[in-house]
């Protein structure tokens, strides 16, 4: 009887919410309930994340990894270079940023531009992920005792981390959406202040989803119409 009120209960809090809440809140729920389950939890994603990253460095080595390349797959071709573009986090793979947005700026002018545009935007949106599980899984480690950047860099890096933060604090929701649509290196640090801070997971999705394909419309029509940006080119 008690499995069945809580399974009732459970169901008309759910009842409305979406599915990303729902899904987001299975997962804190089957987390490690002590501490040390976490920090291992946290050290495995964040081995997966940068083994990750690396695996796209070193794998333009053996394959090509070109815009022609990625052309060859069509719509699935869209989606996994602009996925693998952003999923590196901090790691940047030399051409393969550039090559996905000039995908979608070619691949718009050949299939639907609309199509394109969500499946590049969708990618990139993924891709960002790994940005939000660094930073679970620094501020996991960081419970055991204080980080701290290497002195080199805490001059330029410091400033700029205190801007990000608060603008997290106070503006997260709009920051995330107006950083993943403009292409700029601070997006990283969002993402990974989002999952330091605790973001819930589909409202960080949500903005970087927006913002993304955002992006990835106005590439691909903007390839539709037949104009082209040097930079990518």
């Amino acid at each position: 009887m008690k499995s069945e009120a809580e399974s009732a209960a459970r169901a008309e809090v759910a009842e409305g919410r979406p599915r990303a809440a729902l899904a987001y809140d299975w997962i804190q729920d089957h987390l490690p309930k002590s501490r040390a389950g976490r920090i291992v939890l946290a050290l495995g994603v964040g081995t997966v994340v940068v083994g990750l990253s690396l695996a796209l460095l070193i794998l333009p080595i053996w394959v090509d990894l070109s815009e022609e390349r990625f052309a060859t797959f069509g719509y699935a071709g869209v989606f996994i270079a602009n996925l693998a573009s952003t999923a590196t986090v901090f790691i940047p793979v030399p051409g393969l940023t550039a090559a996905g947005q000039a995908l979608i700026l070619q691949q718009g002018d050949i299939l639907n531009p609309i199509a394109v545009g969500l499946l590049g935007g969708t990618g990139m949106a993924i891709g960002e992920v790994s940005a939000y599980a660094a930073g679970s899984v620094g501020s996991e480690v960081a419970r055991e005792g204080q980080l701290q950047l290497p002195r080199i860099v805490r001059p330029f890096a410091e400033p700029v981390l205190r801007w990000i933060d608060w603008l997290m604090e106070h503006y997260g929701f709009a920051t995330l959406l107006v950083l993943s649509a403009i292409p700029n290196p601070t997006f990283e640090l969002a993402g990974i202040t989002a999952g330091a801070v605790r973001m819930q997971f589909w409202r960080f999705m949500l903005a970087v989803l927006i913002g993304k394909n955002a992006r990835g419309l106005l590439l691909a029509f903007l390839g539709a119409y037949g104009i082209d940006l040097p930079y990518l080119t």
